[in-house]
């Protein structure tokens, strides 16, 4: 009898020692998981692309230089954005022209597009850009000024997007 009991102790106390490591190794795996999905996270957060909305446009031109200028022609972005991953998607029947200006890491001026009438894919950014200035022009404005209430609407013919 005194053999069963140390037998049903034995396995008693087993049973409890692999519930101990079986815990652990759960708690291991949950963490490892938890980890990797942050990781994931910061990792996507960092590469994520932005697009640019009408809010970043105003209504005025870039020169031949880079410069902002005041004209009531184009409507043209406040800031410079990342060149990194840039594309621009024209939406089907727009009716307007852009320009990419691209400027270095000072800010001075390099090299801009010739007027584009479609869709731009990141090739021929020049290797010492770091940011670009997009201009909007109206092909069949019917005053062939820019007012404020159009600004929106020939933004949202353009889409443009960039790493941030």
């Amino acid at each position: 009898m005194s053999e069963v009991k140390q037998t049903m102790a034995g396995k008693t106390q087993c049973n409890r020692t692999w519930n101990i490591v079986k815990n652990v190794l759960l708690a291991l795996v949950f963490l490892g998981l938890a980890g990797a999905v942050i990781g994931l996270s910061i990792k996507v957060n960092r590469t994520t692309s932005e697009r640019l909305g009408g809010e970043a446009y105003s209504i005025g031109i870039l020169d031949a230089g880079g410069e902002a200028k005041e004209g009531e022609t184009a409507i043209c972005t406040r800031k410079g954005v990342s060149v990194s991953g840039l594309k621009c998607e024209l939406k089907k029947d727009a009716k307007i022209k852009y320009q990419i200006f691209f400027y270095g890491q000072d800010g001075k001026f390099i090299s801009a597009s010739e007027e584009l009438t479609e869709d731009y894919d990141g090739s021929g950014v020049p290797e010492e850009a770091k940011t670009a200035k997009i201009m909007i022009t109206p092909l069949a404005d019917e005053d062939g000024k820019v007012s404020l209430v159009e600004v929106l609407g020939y933004a949202n013919q353009l889409i443009v997007s960039y790493e941030k």
